[in-house]
């Protein structure tokens, strides 16, 4: 990052006479006095800490910082709001980590609406020369937010145990090779098939707590999971339930709340 780090720099009053300590005093408070680095310095705080807020890695931190700092050289967002350029950046960065997060979750922990972010998003991608997934420093493919890329949290956040994730993933997988759901956003279609498995399972988790955890509706919850429950035979494999975990006679016809 060049040096530009939240570190600041004290310049002592003992300099046994010499007068260094004067001229380095004038250097720092140059350097303080420069409205592009208190700017900069601003935004890889603000970065720092919505990352730190997001429980996000600091390699993530860093590659938004590079972004942020690449974006502001070449005046690439010129009029936009600081937080909305913040907020684009880091979630490329995620993107390039291998560690994706959606708009929706990028929007609720900056505040910045989905509409500005989606217009700061596309400037970057666009300048960067970014194909979705792709790196802004390097030329191999990152993961889309595919809805199993959002299985391993979500299951966290709602206490399920890990069989539940990897039977959820397989469902996913499956419906996806039949056509079912396709056209649902991958936030939708995760919540959707952890309600699907966890009725399936016999491991009930509430509509609201689902939705509170993938922050979509309860209604789109249902729908998707409606539409699973329609062509269950195509979801369920044999194995699961010779094994015994899962029953297709614990899925509800209506999705309870």
């Amino acid at each position: 990052m060049e040096g530009r780090e939240q570190l600041d720099t004290v310049v002592s009053f003992r300099d046994g006479g010499s007068g260094m300590a004067r001229e380095l005093q004038r250097a720092a408070s140059r350097a303080q006095s420069s409205r592009a680095e208190r700017n900069l310095l601003t935004a890889f705080r603000d970065i720092s800490s919505w990352c730190d807020q997001f429980s996000l890695p600091k390699t993530i931190s860093d590659i938004a910082k590079q972004l942020y700092k690449r974006s502001d050289e070449e005046k690439l967002l010129r009029g936009k709001p600081l937080d909305a350029v913040i907020a684009a950046c880091i979630f490329i960065a995620c993107r390039q980590a291998h560690v994706p997060r959606t708009f929706r979750e990028i929007c609720n922990l900056t505040h910045v609406s989905k509409k500005i972010l989606g217009q700061c998003y596309k400037a970057l991608e666009q300048a960067f020369n970014l194909t979705p997934g792709a790196s802004a420093t390097a030329s191999s493919p990152a993961p889309s937010s595919g809805p199993e890329n959002m299985l391993a949290r979500y299951c966290n956040h709602l206490d399920l145990p890990p069989n539940v994730q990897a039977i959820c993933s397989d469902i996913i997988v499956l419906a996806r090779k039949h056509g079912i759901a396709d056209g649902r956003s991958p936030v939708s279609i995760a919540g959707g098939a952890i309600f699907f498995t966890c009725n399936l399972l016999g491991k009930t988790k509430s509509l609201r707590d689902i939705s509170a955890v993938a922050g979509v509706s309860e209604g789109t919850i249902k729908l998707v999971y409606r539409l699973y429950y329609n062509e269950k035979e195509k979801l369920v494999k044999k194995e699961w339930i010779d094994d015994g975990k899962a029953d297709l006679s614990r899925l509800p016809f209506e999705a309870p709340r």
